[in-house]
């Protein structure tokens, strides 16, 4: 795109006219990964203020500069506008109208990132040029980033949309304007900020009442919160299930001694190499996703479609003799529920050892579901828990009044102090379930087994 078009598309003015004709080739709001030709776009953080890196940005390459300050540069495009977050986005909202692909966006309380990987493989497995959003960048500042960095000759752009606070769904809704809509769950999230579970609920469906109302929306019939939520906008839905009605059920589901779970969908048989039950909700929604957009699985062997999952979301991995299974990305209680039932149903004869950290976010009631976890641990068949962080003191000491034995139990005030510790309490052999929230650091445990600095 042209600066000259950039300026008048973000409601701004270009400072610099002899280069209105200039195009640059890409967008970055880090001054340190800034490439050549991009535009560099201020952005003013909680942290740091982009305006205070122009300079290094435009030293590392970038051909032109967003800003809401005086600015005035001879080697770059120079582009003022009142508020360059809003004119990130209507950006954004303006490059999702000159493509043609076909949009998918995936929101819910657990499940959205792996949800959306497993959509991306699927659907790469019947057609081309398909792209997902990378990483994390789901909010409204990263959900433009992923759009930016879509080539135009995308057929199916699979967008994971997050929120925390009230609203922010509809400003993501109005920036992808989703020809698909899906949400794998409404569950006991952010509730700091969005107070119940039926206000997650709310949320979520932003996405719902301010898209097309001819756009598909697919939903987990499982849910019983999200299924009332969803009939009180849209009547006639698709969804998929295990244990309700639905339109698309697994007809098999099968696990074997190494992890992998065998998936039967409308005759078609799904290797799952993927820790925990969740994990078939994840593909049944990718499996909808892929159908409701007319695809067919009809000729493909679709065992050998290789299903993985971003980092720290249920992968198994060996580590100095210890079998780990590392799903410490994010955690509330349904999410924490969810895994401790599939930790119980792994084949297993050595001992298991559960490390859990707080779940974060969960507002006035925190200490009430740590606790309530504590309480759920009475009669669990871990040999060793080791719980981490402030909070997780609550469950340390619930799950002492309910009955679990004090020497099975340990508490450390945060990840490095659990971290000096593991190695002494968990033994070769051992099966161990890392699972808490992204903000206790709990990949600071799993370090902590690398016998050659690996990371996870």
């Amino acid at each position: 795109m042209q600066f000259g078009q950039t300026a008048q598309l973000a409601g701004g003015t270009l400072v610099t006219p002899e280069r209105s004709e200039t195009k640059f080739s890409g967008v970055s709001i880090d001054s340190r990964t800034v490439r050549t030709g991009e535009l560099f776009i201020a952005l003013r953080g909680q942290r740091s203020d982009g305006h205070a890196y122009l300079e290094q940005a435009i030293v590392a390459g970038a051909s032109g500069v967003l800003v809401e300050n005086e600015f005035v540069s001879s080697r770059a495009a120079v582009i003022r506008v009142p508020d360059s977050h809003e004119a990130m986005m209507r950006l954004a909202s303006r490059y999702r109208d000159l493509t043609t692909a076909e949009y998918v966006g995936i929101t819910g309380s657990n499940g959205k990132t792996t949800t959306k990987e497993m959509t991306y493989t699927l659907l790469s497995s019947v057609t081309t040029d398909v792209y997902r959003s990378a990483g994390n960048l789901n909010n409204l500042y990263g959900l433009p980033l992923a759009l930016f960095a879509m080539p135009q000759s995308t057929r199916v752009a699979i967008m994971e949309m997050g929120i925390s606070t009230p609203g922010e769904m509809t400003r993501l809704s109005s920036i992808i304007r989703p020809d698909v809509a899906v949400i794998t769950s409404v569950a006991a999230t952010h509730l700091e900020f969005l107070g119940t579970v039926e206000g997650v609920a709310t949320a979520k469906l932003e996405l719902v009442t301010n898209s097309s109302p001819n756009t598909p929306v697919v939903i987990n019939a499982d849910d019983p919160v999200l299924v009332t939520a969803v009939k009180k906008h849209k009547p006639s839905y698709i969804s998929f299930g295990i244990e309700s009605p639905a339109n698309f059920k697994p007809s098999k589901m099968a696990s074997d001694n190494a992890g992998n779970t065998t998936v039967e969908i409308e005759g078609h048989e799904f290797v799952l190499p993927l820790f925990g039950r969740h994990q078939i909700y994840n593909l049944l929604a990718a499996y909808a996703v892929a159908r409701t957009l007319g695809y067919s699985f009809d000729g493909i062997d679709t065992r050998a479609i290789p299903f993985t999952t971003a980092p720290m979301r249920g992968q198994r991995v060996e580590r100095a003799g210890v079998t780990l299974i590392v799903d410490c990305y994010n955690a509330n209680p349904e999410s924490v529920k969810l895994g401790l039932r599939s930790f119980d149903e792994l084949r297993f004869t050595e001992r298991r050892v559960l490390i859990l950290g707080d779940m974060l976010e969960l507002g006035e009631h925190a200490i009430q579901y740590h606790q309530e976890l504590g309480w759920s641990l009475k009669g669990h068949p871990a040999d060793l828990i080791m719980l981490v962080g402030p909070l997780s003191k609550s469950t340390y000491d619930a799950a002492k009044l309910a009955g679990v034995p004090a020497s099975k139990l340990h508490h450390y005030a945060d990840a490095a102090a659990c971290a000096a510790e593991v190695r002494q309490l968990v033994k070769s052999g051992d099966l161990v379930y890392l699972k808490g929230s992204r903000g206790i650091g709990l990949e600071r445990v799993f370090d902590a087994f690398a016998t050659s600095g690996g990371k996870v």
